[in-house]
């Protein structure tokens, strides 16, 4: 009796999950990077998978996982872009501002 109660309540407990595996399409949407959460069967185990999309240049054909990477990527680095930062004192060049700040700081201050 005890042992069909369990049973029971374990079912309940699975079937209200946010993440089973009745559910995985219904709670993704329009796709995407989601680590989702299934659970199988009687085995209260979390199985975690995750399902990737992968952003892909079109010049170049590096893979990204995040849009903004794969945007950054094209707008500095893909191809033979111009570093656009460049030093004051020195004429050094530099494809990130922050490059530059850092530059400055460690060899021109002080």
């Amino acid at each position: 009796m005890l042992e069909r109660k369990a049973r029971s309540i374990g079912q309940e407990s699975q079937d209200s999950l946010p993440y089973s595996s009745s559910k995985v399409h219904d709670t993704l949407g329009c796709g995407g990077d989601y680590p989702v959460q299934m659970y199988s069967g009687d085995s209260y185990m979390p199985m975690i998978q995750t399902i990737q999309t992968h952003y892909v240049c079109t010049d170049c054909g590096k893979k990204y996982k995040w849009l903004d990477s794969l945007k950054r990527h094209q707008r500095v680095d893909c191809g033979n872009k111009e570093k656009k930062f460049s030093c004051h004192v020195c004429d050094r060049k530099f494809k990130y501002r922050y490059e530059l700040r850092n530059h400055i700081t460690a060899h021109h201050c002080g």
